[in-house]
């Protein structure tokens, strides 16, 4: 990463708003965090990662984030970044925006938030590394260690792998990587893995499932009575979702981006977007380590641990159901 900081001109700030050499970077795992204030997943993810973050750092993981901002202006970026990351860094504002093209092609950003681990050339090698980070968040410091030590491990050259990893991609294409988040967050089973070889091939869906490169395109709506906000559009279309499908949702909420969100991020643009998951007839476990996950993040542990209920104990899932409500 720090090669390409370098020779791309690369302007990085800390906390306080001071630059930050590109040498920062050199001889860690770096993962690019693209994220926005506005975004209500993004603002579920960030306290998961902050607290991944320092728990790794304490127990003496060597890696650092660099926060790309999706925000519409600079001060909000630069709020967003100070109130509620972590201590790590962020590219320039203006900066990112100039490169904001160049890097949502380079790494295939389709929607926020988006974490990516890259080496020291800039190559990505962990596509969707926000899995890593969910699965860590409930073991601890020694979780987050290994997570971080995983990703030094796929930056580092054949002397630190011993030839285990060449520094490419593990785990699947990205392509197949996001299909498996919203298979997730839909509560559908995984699509089929793509098969190994030497060009990545689109995956294949589960048998029965629809296709999960994109929410699920829902019947024609209605005509809106009111036109729907492009910039809202614009908003839902930068975390992912089609513009069709994001102004359907805008006209059945009212214009509530919040709300669309929520109302896409759960596959049907008529369901009803105060109704939880179906709960299945099995009792679910629910951990009070998850409960404090949740609780963490702001959520009363009432409704948390009723969340983690109605998705299976699953946290990201709970997050998700909880910023519908």
């Amino acid at each position: 990463m720090a090669e390409l900081a370098r020779s791309s001109g690369w302007k990085l700030v800390d906390k306080t708003g001071n630059a930050v050499p590109a040498t920062a970077l050199e001889g860690k795992p770096v993962a690019l965090y693209f994220s926005a204030h506005w975004c209500p997943p993004c603002r579920g993810f960030t306290p998961m990662l902050k607290k991944f973050y320092e728990e790794a750092k304490a127990a003496g993981g060597n890696l650092e984030i660099v926060f790309v901002s999706g925000d519409k202006t600079e001060a909000e970026g630069q709020e967003y970044f100070r109130e509620h990351h972590g201590d790590w860094l962020m590219l320039d504002f203006e900066f990112a925006q100039k490169q904001k093209a160049d890097l949502d092609g380079r790494y295939e950003i389709r929607g926020i938030p988006s974490l990516v681990v890259v080496d020291s050339s800039g190559k990505a090698v962990e596509p969707n590394a926000r899995d890593s980070v969910a699965q860590a968040a409930s073991g601890g410091p020694e979780a987050a260690k290994a997570a971080a030590a995983a990703w030094e491990k796929l930056c580092g050259d054949w002397r630190q792998t011993a030839g285990t990893s060449l520094g490419g991609a593990s785990g699947g294409d990205a392509e197949y990587m996001r299909a498996c988040r919203l298979a997730r967050l839909e509560g559908r089973p995984p699509p089929t893995p793509p098969v190994v070889a030497p060009v990545a091939v689109a995956p294949a869906p589960a048998a029965g499932a629809p296709a999960a490169v994109a929410p699920a395109a829902a019947p024609p709506a209605p005509a809106p009575s009111a036109p729907v906000d492009s910039a809202a559009v614009s908003q839902l279309t930068d975390m992912g979702f089609g513009a069709e499908q994001a102004a359907q949702a805008l006209a059945s909420t009212g214009g509530d981006v919040d709300a669309a969100a929520a109302v896409l991020l759960g596959g049907d643009a008529d369901a009803d977007m105060q109704e939880p998951p179906a709960r299945t007839d099995a009792p679910v476990e629910v951990t009070e380590a998850a409960v404090e996950q949740l609780a963490a993040m702001g959520f009363p542990a009432d409704q948390a641990r009723e969340a983690l209920a109605a998705t299976g104990g699953s946290v990201e899932n709970a997050m998700a159901v909880l910023l519908g409500d």
